[in-house]
């Protein structure tokens, strides 16, 4: 008997200290908010674990609130470095901006955010200029052959992720889309001369063809490396006075990296998060 009882207390005690992974639709009811991360590598995030922020080290790097979208799974999970991000390499050890939104939403609204992410290193919106694995040009036949469309997968990881919240008893309410992507652009004139018309494009359709076109869009500045990276943030800028639902997150005093000069560390990146939840908030 108490052979049994010492068994039943050791299966207890290892079973609390493996961590709770909502795998399944059936923790998740009703309408759950949603947010969108699109754009390039600093939206995927380059910040390096080691500096990840306290609350998410002491929890063995999970938010167990933070649920993310695992493309391979097909299915929503608690986001944790090295396991489940979100991002093209899935169980990347590296963060970005994102949690810091995620973090504050969930301690204002003490809920559950879910999170949807398309993001590839160096992706451009410009069809014109050197081969890339990708583009974010919405018009498909821009693309050049055998070049990824990132806009058609988006669409269809919503689909997948709207179909699993149906039949899994929730409903999956976009609240906004998180935005860095520019880089790519500025790196060649021939991308950059069109770049305010193709960034006006991609917005109208995410809005229009996407979600709706009322819900908020924030982005971040891109670094302020030559003038053509800083035209790319005036762009930003001048859309945002003709566009009630879109607001830009100026760098300017956080402009740090990981030591490239072009992908934002931890400080950035906590202060980009938090103040896109700043923004998303005067906005929605």
């Amino acid at each position: 008997m108490k052979f049994k009882i010492i068994l039943l207390f050791i299966i207890s005690f290892f079973s609390s200290c493996i961590p709770e992974e909502r795998t399944e639709g059936g923790n998740l009811k009703n309408d759950i908010p949603c947010i969108i991360v699109i754009g390039q590598s600093n939206a995927a995030g380059y910040a390096p674990q080691e500096s990840s922020p306290f609350w998410l080290k002491h929890d063995d790097y999970m938010m167990k609130d933070y649920l993310v979208w695992n493309r391979y799974a097909k299915k929503f999970q608690p986001y944790r470095l090295g396991y489940n991000v979100g991002s093209e390499d899935n169980s990347d050890s590296h963060f970005g901006f994102d949690i810091f939104f995620a973090q504050n939403y969930i301690d204002k609204y003490e809920g559950t955010l879910l999170c949807i992410k398309q993001t590839l290193d160096g992706v451009p919106i410009s069809e014109k200029g050197s081969s890339e694995l990708a583009r974010w040009n919405p018009i498909s036949e821009l693309i050049p052959r055998g070049e990824r469309n990132m806009i058609q997968e988006l669409k269809i990881k919503m689909k997948e992720a709207d179909d699993y919240s149906l039949k899994n008893d929730f409903k999956l309410i976009p609240i906004a889309i998180l935005l860095h992507q520019g880089e790519g652009d500025a790196s060649e004139v021939v991308r950059l001369n069109d770049y305010e018309e193709n960034f006006k494009k991609l917005i109208a359709y995410l809005r229009n063809e996407i979600i709706s076109d009322t819900i908020p869009i924030i982005n971040g500045e891109i670094f302020y490396i030559n003038d053509n990276f800083k035209r790319i943030n005036s762009i930003f800028h001048s859309y945002s006075q003709s566009d009630n639902k879109f607001m830009t997150v100026s760098m300017k005093e956080y402009q740090t990296s990981i030591g490239d000069n072009l992908h934002y560390d931890a400080r950035a990146h906590e202060y980009l998060g938090k103040k896109m939840f700043e923004y998303f908030e005067l906005m929605k």
